[in-house]
């Protein structure tokens, strides 16, 4: 949240929506240059946390070990081919 000091007005502010998602802009305006450095540089700090944990939440897992790929079918039956010692053979 925002806090304004003594030497801070608010001048305007405005929304538009696109989607789901609204913006607000807002203008202030600084008496005082000193004021204003700190104005930005808290606005600065804001924007690294939020990128931080943007940044966080991209991180990529940890690559789950490969497991073995599983049977789909069962495999082919194996040729029953006759032995020698089989009846039928000539």
């Amino acid at each position: 949240m925002l806090l304004l000091s003594d030497g801070m007005r608010l001048k305007s502010f405005s929304s538009a929506t696109k989607g789901t998602k609204g913006t607000v802009k807002i203008e202030v305006e600084i008496d005082d240059l000193w004021d204003m450095g700190f104005f930005l540089r808290e606005l600065a700090q804001l924007d690294a946390k939020q990128k931080a944990k943007v940044a966080e939440a991209r991180k990529p897992k940890a690559k789950p070990e490969p497991r073995q790929q599983k049977q789909l079918a069962l495999p082919a039956p194996r040729i029953a081919l006759p032995g020698p010692d089989d009846e039928g053979l000539a």
